[in-house]
């Protein structure tokens, strides 16, 4: 295709479920560009293998040096594959309380409340032809993740079927993004619609710059592998490439804050100064302790368990590893903190790993191009932990971990030695261990107010027939795991669409 009715750029998380509801529900032709390669389903199909292999899947996106980490820059490796980093990620189908969108429709995103949602989440995850993204329990369960709910139970919290983060001081197992023990990412939305004479999906191809008649996208600028191409669009462009690429490209177009655009010197084409702004994430910290119980994912059963992997599809093989948590916090409606399991870590060759993770963190930072160098990796700075309540926080999660691991049922587990923190002191711990737990959002955020970038109808303020359509335009992050989250934007944004392009 050299044009299309509608050219969405990404295709990862949101930009997969989008196409399909438009080849489905619509009579456009929908062209899809992907800077990564095809899904390989022989290396990230398997869940625990795919965890392992994901690196090289994954853009090699980091942080600028974050002030009070001690100027550490923090890897956030986030899907360059078809699925995108529902391709690579650890397929948890949590996707928050009701509150958290409730909360969006307060602050003047019409449509947008948890009411209006709840159905197109459910026809998303639902285990029909309608659903694209089906949940369900997971196939392999360790024996840490089942005495851990034991421990947060004892601990005095309430233990729930499939847990979302719905409510605080909740403990569960997570319904996960798979079937029959594959993983399921976005990408296999495509097997609906690959046949389809209105669709093609291009990998290989980055996106550089949507192009603008006045205050209307026409088009996109390529890179196809080193050559640079023009492909027009008759009905508009719909951007997904997520909370780092979308406000990237939205500015290298012209769009974005006019000062950065002029230090850059690109032409301003609508001076947005929100652009870049609002970047939240999930950041936490992790709690590793020595245990005499040995990882039934460790290296020297990898034969056996990948064949009975290969043979039955079940096993350790289909674990994504953090099978179990809870969320935490004072109100039940709204949790402030997720601690996450995992049953094996890199960090000890006989250890468990926990995490505290701060659902609404306070610190908010910017995703902008390098003037210098605007073709070149964005410019990402969380600004974490600057917020010292966001500290404060994490820390308590930290405590509440230490008692749940000290019930009963956790001792006789054999925990023993706490490796991390141990004996180092609070803050001085967050400054060396704390991480992100990559769910990066609200870089475009949806609103009414000046600094919003995109309308309740997702298109960008100002322009015409140029659309964002990932977790970019979230403007507070949600208590839950994001890709959820992703999916529930996209399944809104196609209904937002059907609608606009029957008035093209």
């Amino acid at each position: 295709m050299r044009y299309a009715d509608v050219i969405i750029v990404g295709a990862g998380t949101a930009g997969l479920v989008l196409a399909n509801r438009l080849i489905q529900d619509t009579t456009a032709q929908v062209l899809l560009l992907e800077a990564g390669p095809h899904y390989p389903t022989w290396a990230l199909n398997a869940p625990l293998a795919g965890l392992r292999l994901r690196k090289a899947w994954s853009w090699k996106t980091q942080t600028v040096p974050q002030k009070e980490l001690g100027g550490r820059t923090i890897p956030i490796p986030m899907g360059r594959v078809a699925g995108g980093t529902s391709a690579v990620n650890a397929m948890i189908a949590a996707i928050g309380p009701p509150a958290d969108f409730d909360a969006w429709a307060t602050a003047g995103c019409t449509g947008w409340e948890w009411d209006e949602l709840q159905s197109l989440w459910e026809r998303a995850t639902h285990s029909t032809k309608q659903g694209i993204m089906p949940v369900n329990p997971p196939t392999f369960v360790s024996d840490f993740s089942l005495a851990f709910l034991e421990g947060c139970q004892q601990e005095g919290c309430e233990k729930v079927d499939g847990l979302t983060g719905s409510q605080s001081e909740t403990c569960g197992l997570f319904d996960l993004f798979q079937r029959y023990g594959k993983r399921l990412s976005t990408a296999h939305a495509l097997n609906q619609i690959r046949l389809s004479n209105r669709f093609q999906i291009r990998t290989g191809n980055e996106v550089l710059r949507i192009l603008l008649d006045g205050e209307k996208a026409v088009g996109v600028e390529v890179d196809g592998g080193g050559s640079k191409n023009i492909i027009r669009s008759e009905c508009g462009v719909v951007i997904s490439a997520g909370a780092f690429f979308s406000p990237q490209i939205l500015q290298r177009s012209g769009i974005g804050p006019e000062k950065l655009l002029s230090s850059a010197q690109l032409k301003v084409h609508m001076n947005l100064p929100g652009v870049g702004r609002n970047l939240q994430d999930h950041f936490g910290a992790p709690v590793v302790i020595q245990s005499t119980t040995l990882s039934p994912g460790r290296r020297t059963r990898w034969i056996s368990a990948a064949l009975r992997y290969l043979f039955f599809g079940n096993g350790v093989m289909a674990s994504n590893c953090c099978e179990a948590g809870c969320f935490l916090g004072d109100e039940r409606n709204s949790p402030d903190l997720e601690v996450l399991t995992l049953f094996q870590t890199n960090r000890h060759p006989n250890a468990v790993e926990l995490a505290s993770i701060l659902m609404h963190p306070k610190s908010k930072g910017t995703v902008t191009i390098d003037p210098r160098n605007p073709l070149g990796p964005p410019l990402i700075d969380p600004q974490y932990l600057k917020a010292s309540a966001d500290a404060d926080l994490i820390l308590k999660g930290v405590e509440r971990i230490r008692s749940i691991v000290n019930q009963p049922v956790l001792r006789r587990f054999g925990l023993t030695t706490e490796i991390l923190p141990g004996v180092m002191e609070g803050r001085d711990f967050l400054r060396i261990h704390a991480n992100t737990y990559h769910h990066p959002v609200g870089t475009c955020r949806m609103g009414s107010d000046n600094l919003a970038v995109v309308d309740s109808g997702l298109k960008v303020r100002g322009m015409h027939n140029l659309w964002v359509v990932d977790n970019s335009i979230i403007p507070a992050i949600p208590a839950g795991h994001t890709a959820a989250t992703a999916i529930v934007i996209a399944e809104k944004a196609a209904d937002l669409l059907k609608t606009d392009l029957s008035k093209s």
